[in-house]
Formats: structure tokens, C-alpha cells, sequence
């Protein structure tokens, strides 16, 4: 869902028929995302329109490098020293 609604605003009926879910289904996948900062909702009539939230984005790309750094930092290093002559 994420990935559709990065370049452009998508309708929730869209983004389920697109990832395969029920209407029920996806509207509760998009208030997990939504509760979670990555997306964000504009109501147009009756439609709820869904885009990502690049803030969001970028404070779930810095914890996720922030988990990964240390262990890939060690697994390079490890990497490095098994190469070395």
C-alpha cells in the first residue's frame, strides 16, 4: 500500500482492489498506517483519499537505519577481517 500511494493520492476502494482486501480489510490496514504517521488522508466527498506522508517516511527510514547500522557495521567488519590476507 505504501508504494502505491507514493507518487499520487489513491481512493481506499482502489488501494483494496490492489492489494487484494476487502473494503473492511484495507480501511483497517490504513488506520494502522495512518495511526502510525506514513499516510495521510484527504476526504473528497465521499471518498477518502490516501497519499504517504513524507515525514513519516523519513522518521521510519531513520529508525530503521538507527536498528540496522550496528549490526551491519559488525557483519562488514567481520566481512572484512575473514577477506584479509
Amino acid at each position: 500500500m505504501l508504494r502505491v500511494v507514493l507518487d499520487r493520492e489513491v481512493p481506499a476502494g482502489e488501494l483494496a482492489a490492489l492489494a487484494g482486501l476487502t473494503q473492511p480489510a484495507a480501511s483497517q490496514h490504513l488506520r494502522v498506517l495512518r495511526d502510525a504517521g506514513l499516510v495521510e488522508v484527504r476526504v473528497d466527498g465521499p471518498r477518502r483519499l490516501y497519499r504517504v506522508s513524507p515525514e513519516g517516511l523519513a522518521r521510519l527510514r531513520a529508525e530503521l537505519d538507527a536498528f540496522w547500522r550496528p549490526g551491519l557495521t559488525a557483519l562488514r567488519r567481520a566481512a572484512e577481517e575473514e577477506a584479509a590476507p
